[in-house]
């Protein structure tokens, strides 16, 4: 069975980008008659904010983004588990960031300093096979990326707290997790992760990067769009089918302003690519 999910980050008000995405993995899931899972990703307890994530809830009800099952937030997981599948493959690193931008040969693994150097502290890496990997996005088409374009992802931190790049991964396998979607700005990083998914010992599900979403000022959305949150736009008298006759022609359904009314029409290929330019 096709097991998607929505997994918002209870650090910032949901904006249109979010929406975008999470209309795409509403629409993926139920098109193809899936489940569709609903997680907390706080495992940045430093970021976290339970205000925020209460905002959110409501946000996602409000415009019909139901999930069928709410799975275990990231703060209460075990990753000690996958760390420990991972351990062939983990280093400690301690680079600081002057020594991660000196320019080394490609492949060097944590840019050179810390591979085979058997550090006992700092931050806990994953160090990438060699070589090109290929796979097919279903909105993208066929895609080929070289994972060490982006160096050894960091798994702990120096801090001791656990990175998106093992929590995203070690979740998805845990929760059966068939569909990713999300943002076309992590089209690319997808090899980095593919990896992951092989390591733990799991088969990488399917990949779906939906539309990137700028603000007027060509920056990705962050809480500073103000104007750009579901919060913002329902208290300026907006309704969810306002909202929705916004964001679905972005996902190839002009005209469309439910959730309902979109699923017949849905193909997760069709649509611009983006990225998306708001007004001003």
């Amino acid at each position: 069975m096709i097991v998607g999910r929505l997994a918002p980050t209870p650090s910032g008000r949901l904006h249109l980008g979010n929406v975008c995405a999470f209309a795409a993995a509403w629409l993926s899931a139920r098109a193809d008659g899936g489940r569709l899972l609903l997680r907390i990703e706080d495992v940045d307890v430093t970021r976290a904010r339970p205000e925020v994530e209460q905002s959110l809830r409501d946000d996602l009800a409000w415009l019909g983004l139901t999930a069928d099952e709410e799975v275990a937030r990231q703060s209460s997981r075990d990753y000690a588990p996958a760390l420990a599948r991972l351990a062939p493959r983990l280093y400690r690193c301690q680079c600081t960031r002057a020594m991660r931008e000196q320019p080394l040969p490609a492949g060097a693994g944590c840019q050179g300093h810390c591979v085979d150097r058997g550090h006992t502290d700092g931050a806990i890496r994953f160090r990438l096979d060699a070589g090109p990997m290929t796979f097919v996005d279903r909105r993208w088409g066929p895609q080929r990326t070289d994972p060490r374009t982006f160096g050894d992802p960091i798994l702990v931190r120096r801090d001791g707290l656990v990175s998106y790049n093992l929590a995203v991964v070690a979740d998805d396998v845990a929760d059966g997790v068939t569909d990713v979607v999300r943002g076309s700005d992590l089209l690319e990083y997808t090899a980095v992760q593919i990896q992951l998914w092989q390591a733990l010992g799991a088969p990488p599900p399917r990949w779906l990067h939906a539309p990137l979403v700028l603000g007027a000022d060509g920056k990705k959305l962050s809480k500073s769009h103000g104007s750009a949150h579901v919060g913002a736009m329902r208290d300026a008298g907006a309704t969810p089918a306002d909202v929705w006759r916004v964001v679905l022609p972005w996902l190839g359904i002009p005209g469309a302003s439910s959730l309902a009314e979109a699923l017949p029409r849905w193909d997760p290929a069709a649509g611009p690519r983006g990225p998306i330019t708001l007004p001003r």
